[in-house]
């Protein structure tokens, strides 16, 4: 058995007893049973226990030794001065005699300093002590290098049962790490000032005990501590005014307590000596201690301060940590450390209350070296993480964590320390939303619930609320594991009431962002689009875009990206005439007045380069609110060219079709009606064409429809409301799942329509959806001529018109028994007009590609031809329900044309689905599928009515505008527009 287990029954410490004056102090008691304690669950992780500089955590090494060990014991320290300090207390077990806990006569632990490089094994064995003191460069193989001759050998790893690392902020150091790793089987006690390091990064083992300043002032072990600022680097001779304050101001302190003495820090060893000279000059006594003097001198020379033997002593960046001096009154900063952190610890040597009195510790510095050393940005982060540096240092804390902490709200009672306002400088980046003044409540409580705490800024008004709020994130790939950090975030909302704008900047956009601005505000509120936002990329001066985003305004093609950007200089010049029939703008980015400025229209987000203190922020959101009165008419960017895009409140036309989101087209999606009704199934969506629309008699922003996923399905009915940009009714009481390319998810029917707008076309050309009528900016005035099949090539006398097909089964055969109806009339127009060896593949049954696909390999074109009937008791005209079916139609050609899956969906189609067949060329498919590369071909999409009078149609307003608006679709995908209609009264001669 080892000292400490053998002299364990010796301790008189009784954790029920009150402490006393002469006892144990509350931090000592703490550490103690927190260590104990945790050893009972993790004993093989390493304890982490957080105390002031000066409360004692060499005595609470002993009690802990007393306690555990049974072998040795290690202590790893940082330096020379700490290593034979902390030696010393061990023989002498100072601080638990000075405690009572402990006999005087007890008989002391023996000690071992190691001073030198361990290279034999037999070294360690050799050591029997119960307690050995070490530097890490002594006992760690780390330092291994070629300048000795001898390499360190490691401890045995059983050689010691309980080591401590004092000083532990170090202990991330790879010699550390090193001796950490070896002693695994040990019990191992970290100890700190702090539980992190100056570089942020978290320390080695479980936290179980940290102690804060502030219990530590309340306790009596600090007084505070005042600044006595001077402006010496003003003057020639500024070490001289340093040492002239200073012997001013011990003097004054030597009135009340004669033992008081300095502590002077510089930055290097040379600076050192010639202190020296200059205290010496002014009649006071100070020593240098660095690492150019071995470690007996420098003791030698902390013994004559102990002993009052000299005034003071110079640190060369030595007596930060551990130095245990309580007459140090006076603490002279001719060249604050670099961290302020330091600089702080540093002072706590000062900062021990005297017997003799109330003696007021102080700091002599230059303000402008404190600055230097980043004193600001180092007292808030200490003040964040305990408030009792406010105490401690009152005239420093005050200077930088009383103005404008931001204060707690709601579930929290807790104050952001050390958080300024004037600190704080967010990205020129926000979301706008229109909302009226009596929406907006910038005084409601905001309660976020236990796992956000939130803190208002203290300049809460009428038109501005900003918050700070903190949370716990746990990692994305470990949602499930108990790891966890704290989360901060900023949340600024303005409100411009002229033109009813909230602006909206979050580090945090999502849910939280959601959350805080439900709270805010009564009622929805309408995210701006780009109609709005491109009033913010207008200036005097002509603008030179850098970034011009397009966003497809058809649907999936495979000539028509999603989305196309576009980057560099004067990009506004590589904008195509095709677009503007396409595509809408997106985002942009673009030089402004000098300023660069950004928009994301789905986004409803403006923003600029660069960050800003809150007070510029606000300014710079009322700039933009100047712009949207200033340009409150533009609905158009300036310079593209693209087709005007504005928030409507009702159609502007009769809606003439429906569809869902054409991006459907090319996912799978089915839907589950059982929640609507009893007999309700799930399956699959084959068609996206809304029915029976029909606006509201007293509403003209709400259209009515029905939805029928598939032939024989029941229909579901539903409604769009413009105004709100919602879906509503039956349809959204359904549950879609959706599977896109692999990755399946189950939507509630609002969440899918939320993010699948339906698409809704007008008879004056306009597609609405989301909110907003997007125009295309029409260059011809009437559907051209090349757009209708001459009639040279048209003889409706064999067909029966108002007949589109008529399928007669004989027997078991799948293939179909025609006579001469609309499809029968377009297969023999197709063998008439095609090249030779042409494939032509018929597709009429649900969720056809087209009625018929035409491959012409040798001209490389594909037509895909759509099918209908006239009204067979109605003369051919130009009536726009003939060609209301001709924007599904076409819509659904944009899906397929120049995309690359066309031959095997023509494949798929022929497989899994009843009627498809080849009408020609099956035989040619296989060279086509090998053969197809998309842009090598031409597509035509050509629309087959025979009740369309072709003259009729382009002297009729709205039916010309459907037609034109159809083609200028096309044209966007690069493809042509055919329409085979009644060229000359031909319907007319059959019925009349």
């Amino acid at each position: 058995m080892g000292y400490f287990s053998e002299n364990n029954g010796l301790i008189g410490f009784d954790q029920f007893n009150n402490q006393t004056s002469e006892g144990l102090r509350e931090c000592q008691q703490g550490g103690f049973w927190a260590v104990r304690s945790h050893l009972t669950a993790y004993p093989e992780e390493p304890a982490l226990i957080s105390m002031p500089t000066g409360s004692g955590k060499t005595a609470l090494m002993m009690m802990i030794s007393f306690a555990l060990s049974e072998k040795q014991v290690l202590v790893v320290t940082a330096s020379d001065i700490l290593r034979n300090q902390t030696a010393e207390k061990f023989r002498e077990l100072d601080g638990l005699k000075d405690a009572d806990i402990l006999e005087d006569e007890i008989e002391t632990p023996s000690v071992k300093i190691i001073n030198n490089r361990v290279t034999d094994e037999e070294q360690w064995d050799e050591i029997d002590e119960d307690v050995v003191v070490a530097l890490p460069q002594n006992i760690s193989s780390v330092y291994n290098t070629r300048q000795y001759d001898r390499e360190i050998v490691d401890p045995p790893i059983d050689k010691f049962d309980l080591v401590f690392f004092d000083e532990a902020h170090r202990s991330r150091a790879p010699s550390w790490m090193n001796l950490l790793n070896t002693f695994q089987s040990a019990k191992q006690i970290l100890l700190t000032a702090t539980p992190f390091r100056q570089d942020r990064q978290s320390l080695p083992g479980r936290l179980v005990y940290h102690y804060p300043l502030s219990n530590a002032i309340e306790e009596g072990l600090y007084q505070p501590l005042s600044l006595d600022s001077i402006s010496a680097r003003e003057e020639d001779e500024p070490d001289q005014v340093f040492a002239a304050r200073a012997k001013k101001r011990i003097q004054e302190m030597r009135n009340s307590f004669d033992d008081a003495k300095m502590l002077v820090r510089c930055g290097g060893i040379k600076e050192a000596k010639s202190l020296e000279r200059i205290y010496q000059s002014e009649g006071l006594e100070v020593k240098a201690i660095h690492s150019d003097r071995t470690s007996k001198q420098n003791s030698k020379r902390l013994k004559k301060l102990r002993e009052g033997d000299i005034d003071g002593v110079i640190a060369v960046g030595m007596l930060g940590e551990g130095i245990d001096i309580t007459n140090l009154k006076l603490a002279v900063l001719h060249e604050p450390p670099k961290s302020f952190a330091f600089t702080l610890q540093l002072l706590g040597r000062v900062t021990r209350p005297t017997e003799d009195g109330e003696v007021q510790a102080q700091v002599i510095a230059d303000p402008v070296d404190l600055a230097k050393s980043g004193v600001e940005d180092e007292v808030k982060k200490l003040y964040h993480e305990d408030e009792g540096w406010k105490d401690l240092v009152p005239e420093i804390a005050s200077d930088y964590t009383e103005s404008h902490s931001p204060v707690s709200v709601g579930s929290s009672r807790r104050v952001l320390r050390g958080v300024d306002e004037g600190d704080l400088e967010p990205y020129l980046s926000t979301r706008l939303y229109d909302v009226t003044p009596d929406q907006f409540g910038p005084l409601n409580t905001i309660d976020l619930g236990d796992d956000v705490v939130a803190y208002k800024l203290p300049r809460t008004d009428d038109d501005f609320v900003g918050l700070i709020t903190q949370r716990k994130q746990r990692p994305t790939w470990g949602k499930k594991t108990p790891l966890y950090h704290r989360q901060y975030d900023l949340h600024l909302f303005y409100y411009h009431e002229d033109t009813r704008t909230l602006f909206e900047a979050t580090s945090s956009p999502g849910s939280l962002a959601d959350e805080i601005r439900e709270i805010l505000l009564e009622g929805d509120a309408d995210l701006y689009g780009g109609e709005s936002l491109v009033r913010v990329i207008q200036g005097d001066e002509d603008i030179e875009y850098q970034v011009a985003g397009l966003a497809n305004a058809l649907g999936s093609s495979g000539s028509l990206p999603t989305y196309k950007m576009l980057l560099g200089d004067r990009v506004e010049g590589a904008v195509r005439q095709t677009d503007a029939k396409a595509f809408t703008h997106g985002h942009a980015v673009a030089e402004v007045d000098g300023e660069t400025v950004g928009i994301s229209n789905d986004q409803g987000r403006v923003w600029s380069s660069g960050r800003r203190k809150v007070d510029q922020f606000i300014d710079w959101c009322n700039d933009i609110g100047d712009k949207l009165e200033r340009f409150e008419d533009v609905t158009t960017p300036p310079r593209l060219g693209l087709g005007e895009i504005t928030r409507i409140r009702s159609f502007p036309e009769s809606v003439i079709f429906g569809t869902l989101n054409p991006k459907l087209r090319r996912i799978d999606v089915e839907i589950d009606t059982q929640t609507v009704a009893s007999s309700g199934v799930r399956q699959e969506i084959k068609e996206l064409a809304l029915t029976s629309l029909q606006c509201s008699g007293t509403d003209s922003g709400v259209v009515q429809f029905e939805f029928i996923p598939q032939e024989g399905a029941v229909a579901l009915s539903g409604e769009y409301d413009v105004s709100s940009n919602e879906v509503r009714g039956e349809i959204t009481k359904c549950q879609f799942i959706i599977d896109e390319e692999g990755e399946r998810s189950e939507l509630p029917g609002d969440s899918f329509f939320d993010k699948y707008k339906p698409y809704f076309y007008t008879g004056d050309g306009s597609l609405v959806s989301n909110g907003r009528g997007h125009r295309i900016r029409h260059e011809l005035s009437d559907v051209p001529d090349e757009c209708f099949i001459d009639e040279s090539r048209i003889d409706w006398e064999e067909c029966a018109t108002w007949n589109e097909y008529d399928i007669t089964k004989n027997g078991n055969s799948t293939e179909p028994e025609r006579r001469i109806d609309v499809h029968g009339w377009v297969e023999e127009y197709i063998e008439d007009n095609g090249e030779s060896g042409q494939i032509v593949f018929c597709d009429h049954t649900q969720g056809e590609i087209a009625d018929y696909v035409q491959i012409e390999h040798s001209d490389r074109r594909i037509t895909f031809y759509h099918c209908k009937a006239r009204n067979k008791g109605k003369n051919s005209g130009a009536r726009l329900e003939s060609v209301r079916e001709v924007v599904d139609q076409v819509h659904r050609s944009i899906s397929w044309i120049k995309y690359s899956g066309l031959p095997e969906q023509i494949l798929y189609r022929l497989e899994n689905t009843e009627y498809p067949h080849f009408i020609s060329g099956k035989d040619k498919f296989e060279e086509f599928q090998v053969d197809f590369l998309p842009m090598e071909w031409d597509f035509t999409v050509c629309v087959v009515q025979p009740g369309l009078d072709h003259e009729n149609a382009r002297s009729s307003e709205n039916l010309n505008t459907v037609l034109l608006t159809c083609k200028e679709w096309l044209e966007g995908v690069d493809a042509d527009f055919r329409i085979i209609g009644d060229p000359n009264n031909q319907v007319l001669s059959l019925d009349g």
